[in-house]
C-alpha cells in the first residue's frame, strides 16, 4: 500500500507539473487541431469525400504529431524543468524509488497519448468498420509507452528545458517525417518499417485503404526491440546522473 501511495504521489506532482505547462499541454490540442482543419481542407479540395489515400495521410499526420512532439514534449520537458529547478534530485534522494519514479512519471502522459490516437482515428474520416480496434490499441499502447520513454531520456539528456526542446528536434523529424513520407518513397518505406511510429502509421493506413492488418513477426520485433532499448538506455543514464540510490 505504501508503494501504491508513492507511486501515486510521484503521477500527481507530474500531471501537475504538465497541466499547468502551457507549452507542454498545446501539444495534444494541437495535434487535433491539425488533424480536424487538414480533414476540413481535403474535404474541401475532394468535394467532400476524402479517399482512402487522403485518410491515410491524415491519420499519419496525426499519429506520427502525437507519439513524436506530444510525447517527447509531456515527458522530456517535465524531467528537463525538475532539474532545471534543482527538484529531480530531492526526490531521488527521498523514499521514492526509481522505478516508482519512472512509472510515475509515465502514467498520464501514456494514458493521454492513447486517448489521442483512439480521437485521431475517430476524427480522421475512416469507417470504424474498417479498423480492428484491439489491434490499434495494443500497437498504440506498445509505441506510446516507447515514445514515453524516450521522452525520458530525453529529459535526463537535457540541462534546461530549452535544451530538452533542441534535443527533441532530430528525434522527431526522423521518427515522424519518415513515416509520413514512407509512401512517397522506396527506401523511406523500407526505413519506416524499423521505427516504432512507422510500425503504427502503417497499421492505420492498412485500415484507411480497406485492408485487413495483421502484426507481422517484423513490426512485433520492431516494437519489442525498441522498446527493451530504450528502457536499457535511460537505465544507463539515470545510474549515470546518480539518481539510483544505493
Amino acid at each position: 500500500m505504501d508503494n501504491i501511495n508513492k507511486l501515486t504521489a510521484v503521477a500527481q506532482i507530474k500531471w501537475i507539473c504538465i497541466s499547468r505547462n502551457t507549452a507542454i499541454m498545446i501539444g495534444p490540442l494541437l495535434t487535433v487541431a491539425m488533424v480536424w482543419m487538414v480533414k476540413i481542407l481535403y474535404s474541401i479540395n475532394s468535394g467532400g469525400d476524402l479517399s482512402p489515400i487522403l485518410v491515410s495521410l491524415i491519420l499519419s499526420l496525426g499519429i506520427s504529431l502525437n507519439l513524436c512532439m506530444d510525447g517527447f514534449l509531456m515527458v522530456g520537458t517535465a524531467i528537463a524543468e525538475e532539474k532545471e529547478k534543482h527538484t529531480l534530485r530531492v526526490l531521488m534522494t527521498s523514499s521514492v524509488t526509481g522505478m516508482q519514479y519512472f512509472i510515475g512519471s509515465i502514467l498520464f502522459p501514456f494514458v493521454l497519448m492513447n486517448i489521442i490516437n483512439i480521437v485521431v482515428l475517430v476524427i480522421s474520416g475512416i469507417s470504424m468498420s474498417q479498423v480492428s480496434v484491439a489491434a490499434f490499441l495494443l500497437v498504440s499502447a506498445a509505441a506510446s509507452l516507447i515514445s514515453c520513454v524516450m521522452g525520458m531520456i530525453v529529459g535526463l539528456c537535457a540541462k534546461n528545458q530549452m535544451n530538452a526542446n533542441l534535443i527533441s528536434y532530430p528525434l522527431v523529424i526522423v521518427l515522424m517525417m519518415i513515416p509520413m513520407f514512407g509512401n512517397l518513397s522506396e527506401k523511406l518505406h523500407h526505413i519506416s518499417g524499423f521505427l516504432f511510429t512507422g510500425v503504427l502509421t502503417e497499421m492505420a493506413s492498412g485500415f484507411a485503404e480497406g485492408m485487413s492488418y495483421t502484426l507481422k513477426p517484423l513490426d512485433i520485433a520492431v516494437l519489442i526491440g525498441e522498446l527493451i532499448i530504450s528502457i536499457l538506455v535511460f537505465l544507463v543514464l539515470y545510474r549515470r546522473n546518480g539518481y539510483e540510490k544505493d
